[in-house]
């Protein structure tokens, strides 16, 4: 078999197919890393924005809560809307004690108390302090009776938008709300009319950008996740001037049903120290405007795209031919380098990254590409298999490709029983027919000689022109190797002779299959050359089990066995054939024959009267040649009966022959 380089031209289309496959593989972990991590980024962004700068203590401490409590509308006639003219009596408060500002979180969209609703608006526009008030649109699902009384009381007075963006997903308020409108008309958020937007917020118009929650106050540990003092609106009367001088001051509601909202602190804390009031975490937003800070995040196309390279590049990675160890530590590596650069991210406040999806279509590119790369190395794997033991004994390829038998030169002894076999006056028939008619004799018999010696569980040494040689005992031990062997020796015999009629009744003879077999040890292993070499046995039982299938030749019987075999194999009869000198040898070595099945159906009568010929024969009597004759009156075919009655007939006595040729 002569092995010739391809060359550059076919080696283009592979390595183009393999780039095809991982772009093909990019795409598919990137759709599976975006989907899956569709639940699972605001959460990952929750847990890392314990990281990110927050308001620190010279911000938050110009910031405080006023709350309309339970105990607050206890004290009023009716609970809805707020007696405004108590919000009125807040607002002068706040004005004489100094505030800096005040935002009403408290929406006023339709008339009440003529006279509260005329102090309420009196307080407002007197106040030496900027007030702003709530401000909802029919974007925000107002009627148009609301929408009417705001464009007239609120939108004259300083105002902003209340409305807090959930996310779809989970209903959490992560992202800092924006302002609506257009070139003419602008409605700002609340907490930037508040704060007189004097500071531009990153991203505020453009793109999405995480609220800052502050850290929990120590001191404050019935204020969730509140930096800045929350006090009582009914009890604002009576705090110092110093309390709520100089103050951003924001009122709303502190209502079990009323304006709270999930906050990523659900995330961390559970739903209930999470679920905070909204103008608490307007209250939030306002302080981070103060000490302008900002977290973008990261726009979909900026995820898709570093969602997308992550997946292209684990699945170039995983093209290399590299050990998968390799590929694994540099793939674990890269995504440690992405998880420290993130977190480095949103530690500055630069940005906040996808955290789940790159990392994810980065190990679903790797497992898809190992998986593509599994797939192709065993299907290469099977057809090198399949092309393999064509040349070599399957059993020897499944050695070689489990990595259990080396592929180089050297040997072990061991115990096997070698089986060889050859078909009688195949040479002289081969010289008489053309190519093609001895092709179509020859492949069909070696092919089922073949399958029959794997089926069994022999390893094929090596085909030479018509003979087949094989071996149990390696590369796998076969305690039971002489009886497997002598049940191949049965049923090659069956098939050659079958095969042997089929052709006769096409008007062509072929000769018998001879078939020796031995057991003993051998030196098995890979010998030969450093670039070609065979998996074979070398040693007396090789040679031995050989001349035993050249011995059928002088002994007319068509399987020969040494005492060896017979004597290891079980549940098969057998019977003495002769005690043979073989060529080489000095000692006589017993050899049997086994009797095949349609044999042994036709009864034993025959076979016990060769024993008992074969006994007087070993024992010198001479009423051995007549106990032969009377074996071939019950079996006049029998080959090995004849021989020995011709043999004591020619005055030779006793077993054993002494065979010069092979």
């Amino acid at each position: 078999m002569t092995a010739t380089s391809a060359g550059p031209s076919a080696s283009a289309p592979q390595s183009r197919r393999r780039w095809q496959l991982a772009l093909f593989v990019a795409v598919v972990a990137s759709a599976i890393a975006l989907l899956a991590a569709a639940r699972l980024e605001p959460l990952a962004g929750d847990l890392a924005l314990g990281l990110a700068p927050a308001p620190t203590g010279d911000v938050t401490s110009r910031v405080a809560v006023v709350v309309v409590t339970e105990d607050t509308l206890a004290a009023f006639p009716y609970r809805s809307p707020i007696d405004r003219g108590f919000l009125a009596a807040l607002i002068d408060r706040l004005d004489a004690a100094g505030a800096r500002a005040v935002g009403i979180d408290i929406l006023v969209d339709q008339p009440s108390d003529p006279a509260k609703d005329a102090a309420f608006f009196a307080a407002i526009d007197r106040a030496r302090i900027p007030v702003t008030l709530a401000l909802a649109t029919e974007a925000d699902g107002l009627t148009e009776r609301q929408n009417a009384y705001i464009e007239q009381h609120v939108l004259p007075r300083r105002h902003g938008l209340i409305a807090l963006g959930r996310d779809e997903i989970d209903g959490v308020v992560r992202h800092l709300p924006k302002p609506r409108g257009d070139g003419r008309t602008r409605l700002p958020t609340f907490a930037a009319s508040i704060a007189g937007a004097p500071v531009a917020m990153p991203d505020e118009t453009t793109g999405s950008s995480r609220i800052l929650y502050s850290a929990k106050r120590a001191a404050e540990p019935d204020a969730p996740s509140a930096p800045f003092p929350i006090y009582p609106a009914h009890v604002v009367s009576l705090l110092p001037n110093d309390w709520l001088s100089g103050k951003y001051i924001l009122v709303g509601t502190d209502l079990p049903t009323i304006d709270r909202h999930p906050t990523p602190f659900v995330t961390g804390q559970g739903s209930e120290a999470g679920t905070i009031p909204g103008v608490v975490i307007h209250a939030h937003i306002l302080a981070q405007r103060l000490a302008g800070l900002s977290l973008p995040v990261a726009p979909p196309a900026m995820r898709v795209a570093m969602t997308g390279s992550a997946a292209l590049l684990a699945a170039f990675l995983f093209l290399l031919p590299w050990p998968p160890r390799w590929l694994i530590l540099c793939l674990a590596l890269a995504l440690v380098a992405w998880t420290g650069a993130s977190l480095w991210l949103v530690g500055t406040g630069s940005l906040l990254p996808p955290l789940v999806a790159p990392p994810l279509a980065a190990l679903a590119a790797a497992a898809l590409m190992s998986l593509s790369r599994w797939q192709a190395e065993r299907s290469e794997r099977t057809f090198l298999r399949l092309a393999f033991s064509r040349y070599v004994s399957p059993s020897i390829v499944a050695r070689i490709a489990s990595g259990r038998l080396a592929l180089a030169l050297g040997g072990e002894k061991r115990r096997v029983t070698y089986i060889f076999t050859d078909l009688e006056g195949f040479t002289s028939l081969s010289e008489k027919l053309p190519p093609g008619d001895l092709a179509d004799i020859l492949n069909p018999y070696l092919d089922e000689m073949c399958r029959l010696m794997t089926e069994h569980g022999a390893t094929i040494d090596k085909i030479i022109g018509d003979a087949v040689v094989g071996f149990f005992g390696a590369p796998d031990d076969d305690p039971e190797q002489e009886t497997r062997a002598v049940a191949l020796a049965l049923a090659l015999d069956g098939f050659a002779q079958g095969y042997r009629q089929r052709l006769e009744a096409r008007g062509i003879s072929l000769g018998a299959t001879r078939i020796g077999l031995h057991c003993g040890e051998a030196v098995i292993g890979n010998f030969g050359g450093s670039r070609f070499f065979d998996y074979t046995g070398i040693g007396d039982t090789v040679n031995t089990a050989a001349r035993l299938e050249g011995a059928n030749r002088f002994l007319g019987t068509r399987i020969l066995m040494s005492e060896t075999v017979a004597a290891g194999s079980s549940g098969c009869p057998v019977r003495p054939a002769a005690e043979l000198v073989l060529k080489g040898r000095s000692t006589p070595l017993p050899c049997h024959v086994p009797l095949s099945p349609d044999e042994c159906e036709e009864g034993g009568a025959w076979v016990e009267s060769y024993r008992n010929a074969y006994q007087l024969m070993t024992a010198g009597d001479p009423a051995a040649a007549a106990a032969f004759e009377a074996v071939l009156r019950q079996r006049p075919d029998d080959p090995l009966a004849r021989l020995h009655v011709k043999r004591l007939q020619d005055g030779e006595h006793g077993a054993t022959l002494v065979l010069e040729g092979k």
